[in-house]
């Protein structure tokens, strides 16, 4: 176990994890909150061209992650913004909506409209329908999506390459450095750890999703 004690001491490793963290949860929560809002135009909405916009925004999810990093590269140059936190928490931001808005999107298919449609008609304003109706049936997809974000965040590579700097590299830029220059069991020990939390994120989710069909299979 001296590898994990020495995992557990290191200072970079320490530091990359709060990086990690600090990159990650913002994130996550802002594609949560983006990822939702476009859900809702896309399924709900009367949008012209849906279809294309649905697909528009999930493309940073199908395009290598080394054509999304180079092309944001120069733009965060141009902004003063390279090796900064707003960086790559800009960058990750763009890569995790797409996730949510797959889970919060399914949510939505997966009941009628009518639903809003009856509390509209029984005079609630399109923010308590929202709040009351809506947000309630989609919430174990927006939850999902969102834990499915911070773990995409946090194990991402390409885009940290490209964006981070010393001060701001995260976990997985951390192991890869140390891949090429300083090859030690510590990394082994750094990447059990890491899958490990991968991992528990990913059953959580998974037990959110059957608890949420189990609650419609009872509705039923």
């Amino acid at each position: 176990m001296r590898w994990y004690e020495a995992f557990a001491g290191s200072a970079d490793y320490r530091a990359a994890i709060l990086n990690s963290i600090k990159i990650g949860v913002p994130a996550a929560s802002l594609a949560t909150v983006l990822g939702t809002l476009a859900a809702l135009a896309v399924v709900r909405g009367k949008l012209p061209g849906r279809r294309l916009v649905g697909a528009l925004i999930i493309a940073p999810l199908v395009l290598p992650q080394i054509i999304l990093a180079i092309g944001l590269f120069p733009v965060m140059i141009r902004l003063g913004l390279i090796g900064t936190y707003p960086a790559i928490l800009l960058g990750h931001t763009v890569v995790c909506m797409p996730l949510v808005f797959i889970t919060v999107s399914s949510s939505l298919r997966s009941y009628a409209p009518t639903f809003e449609l009856a509390a509209m008609t029984l005079g609630a304003n399109p923010w308590n329908t929202f709040r009351f109706v809506t947000l309630p049936m989609i919430k174990p997809g927006v939850i999902v999506g969102f834990i499915f974000a911070f773990t995409f965040s946090f194990d991402e590579l390409i885009l940290a390459m490209f964006l981070t700097s010393p001060a701001t590299r995260t976990v997985p830029r951390l192991l890869w450095e140390q891949l090429n220059f300083q090859m030690t069991p510590v990394i082994a020990a750094a990447t059990v750890v890491l899958l490990v939390l991968t991992m528990g994120l990913l059953l959580v989710a998974a037990l959110t999703e059957r608890h949420t069909r189990a609650g419609r299979r009872t509705e039923g």
